[in-house]
């Protein structure tokens, strides 16, 4: 036997055998035609094990009781000792857990609300959780009033938080709207990094005192796993169900796609209550018996984890690298000084935003790892298309389909109709249909205008698909700027200021105009020490873009670019934030008063029905005055597409 044929028959030891299949994950994955070979076998022999949870337990039982299922750092800080859980304390916990819940009544179909960030705690609730009942990951970083929104719509029957943590309002947010919740509901909390302990509700005390009472049998794979919210960028956040069969076919999916074998270590840098955190870089990973590193509670958000990155995959034998484009474009310009970067092996996922060509070079250059773009969403269980880890890729693709899920391009109508299929390479609306896609949102409204008539997912994203099956996503259908009936892609203003020397992150959006409708405009953060302008941007774009109308208006340079909880650019906000800026500009000019003297105020928020509201608030005026200055107001608001109303101050 050769050493390659040697290495080969270990590596197919080293997987759950009852969840993965070796040969598979040995063979490769080069094109379309590999994806459709895999295809010819049935998608129920592939899947022996719906049951998310089972695929799970398989995986802990496949490794050593006593080794380590958890390292963590809360600070970042790469010289503190990690504490370690082992797989037996793991195992042990998500049991306690499960039957603490079903203790307290909770059911199959009953919702469990977590709001913690990365501490240990955060996988024996979700797994014990998805166990007894269905939970409920909530951005704890929403405002109280839009938590309460989300834990009354998942009509959830407990909750496991955070308990009072410096740095956190996780604990003080439950508080203030406890009296509002159903009489009686559990809540259990976690202390956090010199947190105190709330002896009534702590989760540790309370799970200690439980047996190890065996789970129920009979999950099936329709039954539902777990709720995940979107980001709420055009409204109030959805809530998205996920049943066993998408879990469990995300995990098989990944675990082919990156070839993720027993044994490994892995990042948790990615919040939970993120799609891309759960059903991504979480909790397949732990299906597949890998070990977790939490480098710090906060994540990719906290700049001593990221200042000390390479030190981690040193220190902890990192084997998957972590990170949304927008980290890794940090990461390429403070590259490794000298560590040993051995254990990582040879490919990893990322996606979420589009990733300059310039910076992927550069991040896999000094890696030594080759970056496998994606793209997913919330409503199909994450990644829909990944790039080949064994074949070409295209520049600008986000890779192939997965085996057994389709995607197609098509023109559709303005009320939602397809009208046809598109031609290669022609751009459309992206529709999906597989087993990823969530069986339905939790309010039916969300889903009344997201399905075709033939049962396919209506993405709102904009994309093409090329004669050899490499899909492009060329923009989000409602991030497009569209100026004068012409539709601009931001990502090409983007990927052009991206390519500056002195930039870090960009983002483009449509900033309103009474004329055009919208005009480009951009929000760049420079690399400490730049010295680059906003003129002087411009001029670069207007030099490298081919697309003349592309060219934004105005560049906003700021301290730092809002970013979502998983390092995209928060284009909401910074569209809130221009069509603010804007409409106190016309507004001023329009009635002679001055926002900076405090004589008028403009708000634009999410809004459940218009998706935005501009709230106008006057002060000091005298009632004779309001007439005129409602007129003048509502003259210069109806050259513009946005709801608003008018409010008066004393």
């Amino acid at each position: 036997m050769s050493l390659s044929d040697a290495v080969r028959s270990m590596e197919r030891t080293l997987v759950v055998p009852e969840t993965a299949d070796a040969e598979l994950l040995n063979g490769e994955l080069r094109s379309l035609a590999d994806m459709e070979a895999i295809e010819r076998t049935p998608l129920e022999e592939r899947l022996p094990v719906n049951d998310f949870t089972r695929r799970v337990a398989l995986a802990l039982a496949a490794r050593d009781a006593a080794d380590t299922a958890i390292f963590y750092v809360p600070d970042g800080d790469i010289e503190r000792q990690a504490e370690c859980i082992s797989f037996a304390t793991l195992r042990d916990n998500i049991e306690r857990t499960a039957s603490l819940l079903r203790a307290h009544g909770i059911g199959r179909t009953d919702v469990i609300a977590i709001l913690m960030p990365a501490v240990p705690a955060l996988y024996w609730s979700v797994l014990g959780a998805m166990s007894a009942g269905i939970p409920f990951p909530v951005n704890w970083m929403l405002e109280s009033e839009h938590v309460l929104h989300l834990l009354q719509e998942a009509n959830a029957k407990a909750v496991i938080t955070l308990g009072p943590t410096p740095g956190f309002k996780i604990w003080e947010s439950i508080m203030s709207f406890v009296g509002r919740l159903p009489s009686g509901m559990p809540i259990w909390s976690v202390p956090g990094p010199g947190g105190a302990v709330v002896a009534q509700s702590d989760l540790s005390r309370h799970i200690a005192q439980q047996g190890n009472v065996a789970s129920p049998s009979g999950i099936a794979g329709n039954d539902i796993a777990a709720y995940v919210h979107s980001g709420g960028t055009t409204g109030l956040p959805k809530i998205v169900k996920l049943s066993h069969t998408n879990m469990s076919y995300r995990h098989w999916a990944l675990q082919l796609a990156s070839k993720a074998v027993l044994g490994e270590v892995v990042l948790h840098d990615t919040p939970m209550f993120h799609i891309g955190g759960l059903a991504g870089r979480c909790l397949p990973p732990l299906a597949s018996g890998a070990s977790v590193l939490i480098p710090s509670v906060m994540g990719a958000r906290d700049k001593r984890y990221i200042a000390n990155y390479w030190k981690f995959v040193e220190k902890y034998r990192v084997t998957r690298l972590s990170g949304v484009p927008t980290t890794l474009a940090t990461l390429a310009r403070s590259p490794p000084q000298g560590e040993d970067l051995s254990s990582l092996k040879p490919y990893f996922i990322t996606g979420s935003t589009a990733m300059p060509v310039a910076i992927r070079e550069q991040f896999e250059r000094i890696s030594g790892v080759r970056v496998l773009n994606s793209y997913g969403l919330t409503e199909n269980t994450a990644s829909v298309a990944i790039d080949p880890r064994d074949g070409m890729r295209k520049e600008g693709s986000s890779g192939i389909r997965l085996p057994y899920t389709k995607i197609r391009a098509v023109q559709m109508d303005d009320k939602g109709s397809t009208i046809r299929h598109c031609e290669p390479g022609e751009i459309g609306m992206l529709q999906i249909q597989g087993p990823g896609v969530t069986p339905a949102c939790v309010n039916p409204v969300h889903d009344s205008a997201a399905r075709t008539t033939d049962g396919w997912l209506i993405t709102g994203d904009l994309g093409r698909i090329d004669n050899d099956g490499f899909l492009f996503v060329t923009g989000r259908a409602k991030d497009v700027i569209i100026r004068g009936g012409h539709n601009i892609d931001p990502a090409l203003i983007e990927e052009v200021l991206l390519q500056s020397p002195g930039v870090l992150h960009a983002a483009a959006v449509g900033k309103p105009d009474a004329y055009a409708g919208e005009l480009p405009v951009a929000y760049v953060q420079l690399i400490p020490g730049s010295q680059a302008t906003a003129p002087g941007l411009i001029a670069f774009v207007a030099e490298h873009i081919a697309e003349r109308a592309a060219i934004p208006k105005e560049i906003f340079i700021v301290d730092r670019i809002p970013l979502t909880a998983v390092g995209k650019p928060a284009k909401a906000a910074l569209r809130r934030e221009v069509a603010e800026r804007t409409f106190r500009s016309v507004l001023s000019a329009a009635i002679g008063l001055s926002c900076e003297s405090g004589q008028f105020q403009v708000a634009v928020k999410p809004h459940a029905t218009h998706g935005a509201l501009v709230t106008i608030v006057m002060m000091d005026t005298h009632s004779t005055e309001r007439d005129i200055l409602a007129g003048r107001i509502q003259e210069v608001m109806g050259r513009y597409s946005f709801a608003y109303v008018i409010e008066w101050g004393d």
